[in-house]
Formats: C-alpha cells, structure tokens, sequence
C-alpha cells in the first residue's frame, strides 16, 4: 500500500486548478497526490482517502464575512503556502478533520492506544470473528494486507516516543477478503501441523471456527 506521513508529506496542488476550485463555491476534496475533486451530482466523492473534504473559505468575502487569507483557506487546521505555481498545504494538524473526511470510506481506523477495533466491511470483519478464538487479531490480518494488497495509508506517525495514527483505504476489497481469508487459513493450519492446535480437543466455539475456514 501506499503510505503517506502526514508529518512529512507536503500535497502540492496547481495553483490556478485550486483558486478555480476556491472560486467555484462548491465543496472539492483534495486527494494526498494533490488532485482536486468535486462532488458529483449526488453530493457524493469517488471511492479513496482525501485530506481535505469540505467547502473551503472564500479568498475575496462578502457583505458579512471578510476575506479569508490564503495560509487559513482549508481551516485552522490546514496550512497552506503559495509556492508560485503551486500551493503547498500541510495536514499534519487536521487528523480529526482527516478521519471526518474519510468517515464513509475508510475501511479501518488504527488509533493511537486502542489500536484497530474492527473493518468497516462486514465480510472482512466477519473473518476476524472466528479467527480470533485462535489468537490471530486485526493486527495480524490488517499488516499482512498492507503488505499483500493495493491501497492507500494516511497516517500521522511519530517515531520517537512511537505514535500512530492511520486511515486505511483498500482499493479492491474482493480481493482484500481472498487474500485475508487465505492467511488466516495458512496460519490456522501451520499451528495445526505444528500441534499448537488440537484438532481432538476443541471448545465449540473452535470448531465452529475451523468449520468455517474449512478446516474440519
């Protein structure tokens, strides 16, 4: 997957495309590549991770507001520079505006302190509900897809003390579940040869769980 620390990634956006999407008054979303996007008709974006979606401020105001500067166009918390032809804009700050943003995309969260609690699609949830009688978590699974499929990480990732937050997209999610139900069953049946697991000594729940994946 592609990653982006947002501690160290600048998005750079052609500067005439952003005043002509600040000037259009609509609500735009800006991917972590530094394309802008405008809501289709249906008030709806494209399936990916953004980190900025919203109606910017306007440059020139109004009868009521003033102007907004450019450095404060995308809210407090976004930076934005004019670098010439370009326009540089920093997220580090807009984590919670980030994952407010992405809220009906994402497919897992992976929070500071509490870590990943489920995936957003039921069926790739589904599989951690049984392989979990067995010890193998959302971690285990969530690295091993990272590693094995396509698709994008926004993270804020501080090495020292280690911090991490991360919003994960998963571009094909038909082959996100193949892929994650193939290692649980890879894992499952490594501790079986290796007599971690007791085929003849099983809870119920365990069983259900190897009949699920087609071990039993």
């Amino acid at each position: 997957m592609k990653q982006y620390n947002l501690l160290n990634h600048i998005v750079k956006v052609d500067k005439k495309s952003f005043l002509d999407a600040l000037n259009s008054g609509r609500r735009i979303a800006i991917t972590p590549e530094g394309e802008i996007v405008e809501e289709n008709e249906n008030g709806t974006l494209p399936p990916q991770l953004y980190i900025y979606a919203g109606k910017p401020g306007s440059l020139t105001g109004n009868g009521v507001g003033r102007p907004t500067p450019l450095s404060k166009i995308l809210g407090e918390n976004y930076e934005v520079r004019d670098e010439g032809e370009r326009v540089a804009i920093s997220a580090d700050k807009a984590w919670e505006r980030i994952v407010e943003a992405n809220l009906p995309r994402f497919h897992y969260l992976d929070v500071a302190g509490e870590g990943i609690g489920e995936f957003s699609d039921k069926e790739l949830d589904n599989l951690i509900w049984y392989s979990c009688e067995f010890g193998i978590n959302y971690r285990e699974v969530a690295e091993h897809l990272e590693k094995s499929v396509d698709g994008t990480v926004l993270c804020i990732e501080h090495l020292e003390p280690y911090r991490f937050n991360g919003c994960v997209y998963i571009d094909d999610i038909e082959k996100a579940r193949r892929v994650a139900f193939d290692f649980i069953v890879s894992e499952l049946k490594r501790r079986i040869d290796e007599g971690a697991i007791d085929t003849e000594d099983l809870e119920d729940e365990e069983e259900e769980a190897l009949r699920f994946f087609g071990l039993l």
